[in-house]
């Protein structure tokens, strides 16, 4: 693409010294001041010698043509520069003016499928989805996705793709490194991303299980341990046939039932009652309660002492999945429910 462009301005220019020269020659003035009495031709003006010679004003003109493709060819090339460079999210793209968005924080293989869930699952949410990544090309070409090409380690780069407000941020570890090398960089995000905004949800994706402790360190919200997460679901599915089929239908989107988080007001036919009973009145609305969040307390923790309790301390809440001690739903509690549709109220 680029040698007829260059072709162009060299025979561009290289007409505009012959002219030149011809005139030197005609008018027996120096090279320089030949050139400079037709310089105004840049500017789309004819030149200002006096001179009867068909010659000379012939080459006048071939000049003012000549310099006037030099300054179209050279302005195409850059606005088209600037244009690909806002395309791609360049550093000269204005900021992305999303709230409670998405955000994609590096990429691999799995970024398309992910994005697509995404779409999937914000038609009714309406969230926006931005990929942050340092690349001269859009990971994906969909046009619902906005791109800002940058390091997602650094600040500025993070606060154009808007983190102040975003809702979410979804670190991809990059597996064409080493793991250890790959969960180094993905950490350095959450710490970008975590000094900047506290309050964002970070999602981040390593390779290398022995490192979440830098992460949960970095006060990452969730981290998915790809070696742990395979594995696990692996040994499960050759123990329970089947296993795999479940949670692949739950964690696809507009398909069959989903996993959601509900974190609305409880109605007073949920509010006070035990869990098993909660579970059994979500059932005959087709929906199947999973676990619950609260606030985190000793008493709690004391209450729920035959159960594994995840301590969520950013927020001081606690979480457990399908309690086997007794515990009463209460307002303020999160509930994680499958059902097929995301429920509007519970």
């Amino acid at each position: 693409m680029h040698r007829p462009i260059i072709s162009i301005l060299i025979g561009a220019v290289g007409i505009f010294f012959t002219v030149a020269a011809v005139i030197m020659v005609q008018e027996n003035i120096p090279f320089g001041q030949s050139v400079i009495e037709i310089f105004p031709a840049f500017f789309g003006e004819v030149g200002t010698i006096g001179s009867p010679s068909l010659p000379v004003r012939a080459c006048i003109i071939t000049g003012m043509i000549a310099s006037v493709t030099v300054i179209a060819v050279v302005t195409a090339k850059i606005t088209s520069v600037i244009v690909e460079s806002i395309r791609r999210g360049g550093s000269m793209a204005k900021k992305v003016n999303f709230s409670g968005h998405t955000i994609i924080c590096g990429w691999n293989f799995q970024g398309e499928r992910i994005v697509n869930e995404l779409l999937k699952a914000d038609v009714k949410q309406h969230r926006g989805i931005v990929i942050l990544h340092d690349s001269e090309e859009r990971p994906i070409e969909d046009e619902r996705v906005e791109f800002v090409k940058g390091d997602p380690s650094q600040d500025e780069n993070l606060k154009r793709a808007g983190i102040m407000k975003a809702d979410s941020v979804i670190v991809l570890t990059d597996c064409h490194k080493g793991a250890n090398d790959a969960d180094a960089e993905a950490l350095m995000i959450t710490l970008a991303v975590e000094s900047i905004n506290r309050e964002v949800h970070t999602c981040v994706q390593i390779m290398n299980s022995s490192n979440r402790m830098h992460l949960e360190r970095a006060h990452a919200d969730e981290i998915i341990c790809l070696d742990q997460v395979g594995g696990s679901l692996m040994v499960a599915s050759a123990l329970n046939h089947g296993v795999s089929n479940v949670v692949s239908e739950l964690l696809a989107f507009n398909m069959g039932s989903e996993f959601y988080r509900y974190d609305g007001r409880i109605s007073n036919k949920l509010d006070g009652k035990e869990f098993a009973e909660a579970a059994q009145i979500l059932a005959r609305q087709r929906m199947i309660l999973i676990g619950i969040e609260t606030n985190y307390s000793e008493d709690l923790m004391r209450e729920l002492s035959s159960d594994v309790v995840y301590k969520l301390s950013e927020k001081n809440r606690a979480m457990v999945v399908n309690p086997q001690s007794r515990y009463e739903i209460k307002q303020g509690d999160t509930l994680f429910i499958i059902a097929e549709s995301e429920p509007a109220e519970l």
